[in-house]
């Protein structure tokens, strides 16, 4: 391609007697938006880590415009125009926006620091960059999607050429989505080039130019978006055919196992009427706000003040708290695993095991060898990876993480099991495995809701959807005749 300014020229990276990464060429042109995926493992945050200037390559050359470079550190990079966003926020949450953007580069006058000049300078970056952000306000008033912008804004004030996204839409909601998309707009009109590494891809479609994959620290193929599809991009990245990436719910479905009739929580959920069967996966869909979080949020004790009939296996349900819904039969993984599902300091084993350990008394003492036990099958039989039950859980990988979280309600029967957003942020041969983990619950006569916003993911696994628009159902639609134009139009159905 013409006017390459990146040039990646026999990268390796070796760590002891392991290759991260292995002879990668790639070149990527002026004002590109270059999209890189890759299950996890495969060498991505290693090639980002060398063109921010964390590591060196152990072989090989980067060319930045033209000239062979070594970035020692990642301020070494930035004053080059290589800046990175990194998933993990990288913030002073005390001091402002202003402060934030221009931190250890504020404008100053002999030794006196300019404040006028600095948020003067903040407002203008942001502005430039159709940001709506106070330069004023502190960092811990934003939300995660603001926070990401002001990161955006520090790394164009550097002067970037070349910007690095590392999952920059984990953990956010559409609305959110929205604002991010819209930046990434901006910033392409300045032709800033975008390294871009997703997860999701839907979003790779919608504004990569060309997309390479990574296999096991290699290259495989770099190509033209326009020139593939989603099935050929995942057979690409896990090395093998793609079958069923979403497998068939071959099991009878049963009687109703839930009711609810006029549901109300005041302000958030309007008569709410619903059913769900056994053995059957039944899908959530709506705008972020719409309402299908408070209802499952309600199901499982974490919503009180709300009205309306609800009956669990026949018998009147009215939950208060989650511990009465444990009991009752309700298992529920969280959208956000880190804040609200994981004790992150804590081993995998106590992960797994930490809402079912009265099966592990002893005499009143929880036996380690049992629980042990019971963690290790879990892990073998979820392929959770390292297969280490003292590790703690917050050095596995997302996709790791959320297998292990899931496996926490296996240990127990359930009647049913919430799914809340149960892939983000997962890679796609994990995405996998927990579609087919998902799957086999149901023949363990376990019943099943699924909120997600991943509208494929919601088409390829459930029996029927329920679509959600200012608190209430606005359409139903059975797997059959379902589809995302479909899902969309009521989404955006005005509730009166």
């Amino acid at each position: 391609m013409d006017n390459v300014i990146l040039k990646l020229d026999g990268i390796s990276k070796q760590f002891g007697n392991h290759y991260a990464l292995k002879d990668i060429n790639v070149n990527i042109s002026e004002g590109e938006f270059h999209a890189i995926v890759g299950e996890n493992g495969a060498g991505k945050s290693t090639l980002i880590k060398i063109l921010s200037g964390v590591h060196l390559p152990s072989e090989g050359n980067v060319h930045f415009k033209g000239q062979s470079v070594k970035f020692l550190s990642p301020y070494m990079a930035q004053k080059s125009g290589v800046s990175t966003l990194f998933q993990e926020i990288q913030e002073i949450p005390a001091l402002s926006v202003a402060e934030n953007i221009y931190l250890g580069r504020e404008p100053q006058k002999g030794s006196l620091l300019q404040w006028k000049t600095l948020y003067k300078e903040a407002g203008e970056l942001l502005n430039n960059l159709d940001i709506k952000i106070d330069p004023y306000k502190k960092m811990e008033e934003l939300s995660i999607s603001e926070r990401k912008m002001v990161e955006i804004a520090r790394a164009v004030s550097f002067n970037a050429e070349l910007l690095i996204m590392d999952e920059p839409s984990a953990n956010l909601n559409e609305d959110e989505l929205a604002v991010l998309f819209k930046t990434i707009a901006e910033l392409r009109k300045r032709k800033v080039t975008i390294i871009y590494i997703s997860h999701r891809l839907r979003e790779i479609f919608a504004m990569a130019d060309r997309v390479t994959v990574l296999r096991d620290g290699q290259h495989v193929k770099t190509m033209d978006i326009k020139d593939t599809d989603e099935a050929r991009l995942v057979q690409l990245m896990i090395g093998r055919e793609l079958n069923e990436y979403y497998p068939v719910n071959t099991e009878q479905i049963g009687a109703k196992v839930l009711e609810i009739s006029d549901l109300n929580v005041p302000e958030l959920l309007h008569n709410v009427s619903l059913s769900l069967n056994k053995r059957e996966i039944l899908g959530i869909a709506g705008l972020a706000g719409s309402g299908g979080n408070i209802l499952t949020k309600v199901l499982f004790g974490l919503i009180k003040g709300y009205s309306g009939k609800m009956v669990l296996d026949g018998k009147p349900f009215a939950p208060r708290n989650p511990r009465q819904c444990i009991a009752e039969g309700i298992a529920f993984v969280p959208e956000d695993r880190k804040t609200q599902g994981l004790f992150l300091n804590l081993s995998v084993r106590t992960n797994m095991s930490i809402t079912s350990l009265r099966k592990f008394r002893t005499f009143g003492l929880i036996s380690e060898p049992k629980e042990s036990r019971q963690a290790n099958e879990l892990v073998q039989q979820l392929s959770v990876r390292p297969k280490n039950i003292k590790a703690p859980i917050r050095s596995l990988s997302g996709g790791n993480q959320q297998k292990a979280l899931i496996g926490r309600w296996l240990l127990d029967k359930y009647k049913i099991l919430i799914l809340e957003e149960p892939t983000r942020g997962v890679d796609v041969g994990a995405k996998m495995e927990i579609y087919q983990e998902i799957n086999k619950l149901l023949s363990q006569g376990l019943s099943l809701i699924m909120v997600s916003s991943e509208l494929p993911e919601l088409l390829g696994m459930c029996d029927r959807i329920l679509v959600f628009s200012g608190g209430t159902i606005t359409g139903e639609l059975q797997r059959d005749e379902a589809s995302e134009e479909k899902i969309m139009e009521y989404a955006l159905q005005e509730v009166k």
